[in-house]
């Protein structure tokens, strides 16, 4: 009997997962593949037809029916318990439903059959998986390196003016636009824990740091080590995370700001495709006064915000992400102090073999209580706009390679660009940046 043959189910093996992967701001899987819806009716009138029922199964699964599926597959499986391309399609189904008892069974009883090797390499990745998730402590290890462009890195306004109670003047000749290369580099250690409880709670924390180092402008050389702690408990159909982090930027050689982010975050799935979720945040910034920054001490102050959103999912390859804030930041000077409202969009597109595409349109709206003394009487008012998009792809994809060192599986390459604008009614701070990058990344998992 030949269902539709093992390459679609190499396909769906890492589809079924992409509302996983895609949480994790990653992408692993592929599209469903192309073919004819079938309805309930079709069925009925031959229900012992197993490839006819085997694409209702992919019917449902395009709608999100996944519970559908999953009964759709346990009843097929009665007619053809020997069919690998089912059982493999019904253990994903019970993976991605969390699920984990039954898909890990499924999973074993598969690898006892005599299957199609690119079969067996995907089924083993996922069981892989699946016992990575069955561990009670999971350790990551990410790491990032890469090129970066900027046009405009040190943020000198666009018209080349700069506005004092005096009056307004050329800025500086070192002052004005100018751009910029850099090498970037970035790791980050993650752990997590689950704890032993009847409800799906764990504790997670890590380490990390960045680093910029620029070609020409020195003093914008930037290093951030940053740490976090939290959990995620779960309350019937509600899960609450909180988390604590602690940032220290240095700025060229000198310790510019360190802040500490108390957050806690809400998330109600009410359905497959439907994620409503709500955050606060409160920080402290403390900023130092350095070489470049003189009166950044000034700017140190308290920071409040609070968000809603939704995450929908379209099918397993898209999820756009819509959210709404409001945030108030009390500097140590009334000049320097501000609020407004936020606005953000966000879509991340699974494109098929491991490859992804990210994008990402934020605005911000931010009124100053009063006239910085140094600038004059009329008040700050700034919109600041942001768009950025990355395109991801394994290395091992872009080398079209069936076969691939262990030593080098995951490795990914991505793409990125992002506009970045500050429109604001004094020159000193209306200014705009291009930016563009290249990074190669890694992550282990143990």
């Amino acid at each position: 009997m030949t269902i539709i043959g093992a390459s679609l189910i190499v396909l769906l093996l890492a589809s079924i997962g992409a509302d996983h992967a895609a949480a994790q701001g990653s992408a692993q899987g592929d599209v469903l593949p192309a073919g004819d819806n079938v309805s309930y009716d079709q069925v009925l009138e031959d229900p012992d037809n197993i490839e006819l029922g085997y694409r209702y199964a992919l019917t449902q699964i395009r709608r999100d029916d996944l519970l559908g599926a999953s009964a759709t597959l346990d009843r097929l499986i009665l007619l053809a318990p020997g069919e690998p391309n089912i059982r493999a399609l019904r253990a994903i189904v019970l993976y991605r439903l969390d699920n984990l008892r039954e898909a890990e069974k499924e999973f074993d009883d598969i690898l006892a059959l005599d299957i199609d090797p690119v079969l067996r390499s995907n089924i083993e990745r996922y069981a892989a998986e699946l016992g990575r998730r069955n561990q009670q402590t999971r350790m990551s290890l990410l790491t990032s390196f890469g090129y970066q462009y900027d046009t405009n890195r040190s943020g000198a306004p666009n018209s080349g003016r700069l506005r004092t109670f005096l009056g307004t003047f050329d800025v500086a000749p070192d002052g004005r636009k100018e751009d910029d290369h850099s090498l970037t580099g970035f790791t980050r250690f993650t752990i997590e824990h689950d704890l032993p409880t009847q409800e799906r709670h764990s504790l997670f924390g890590s380490l990390s740091l960045y680093a910029a180092d620029q070609f020409q402008l020195d003093d914008y050389d930037t290093y951030d080590i940053g740490a976090e702690i939290g959990g995620r408990f779960e309350f019937g159909q509600v899960f609450l995370t909180p988390n604590l982090s602690y940032d220290h930027l240095i700025l060229g050689d000198e310790s510019y700001l360190d802040s500490i982010v108390a957050g806690l975050r809400a998330d109600h799935r009410l359905n497959d495709p439907v994620n409503l979720w709500a955050r606060a945040d409160i920080a402290y910034l403390d900023y130092r006064n350095t070489a470049q920054y003189p009166t950044g001490d000034l700017q140190s102050g308290g920071d409040v915000a609070a968000t809603i959103g939704t995450d929908l999912y379209f099918g397993s390859s898209h999820r756009l992400t819509v959210s709404a804030g409001y945030g108030r930041f009390n500097a140590d000077v009334e000049w320097e102090s501000y609020q407004g409202p936020q606005l953000g969009l966000n879509h991340t597109w699974l494109l098929g073999d491991g490859a992804f595409l990210m994008t990402g349109l934020s605005g911000e709206y931010q009124d100053y209580d009063m006239a910085d003394p140094v600038t004059g009487l009329a008040s700050r008012h700034d919109w600041v706009y942001r768009a950025r998009t990355t395109l991801g792809v394994p290395v091992q994809t872009l080398f079209m390679a069936e076969e691939w060192p262990a030593a080098l599986a995951g490795l990914t390459m991505s793409i990125y660009g992002e506009y970045y604008r500050a429109d604001s009614n004094i020159t000193n701070y209306d200014y705009d940046n291009v930016r563009a990058g290249a990074t190669l990344s890694k992550r282990w998992e143990f």
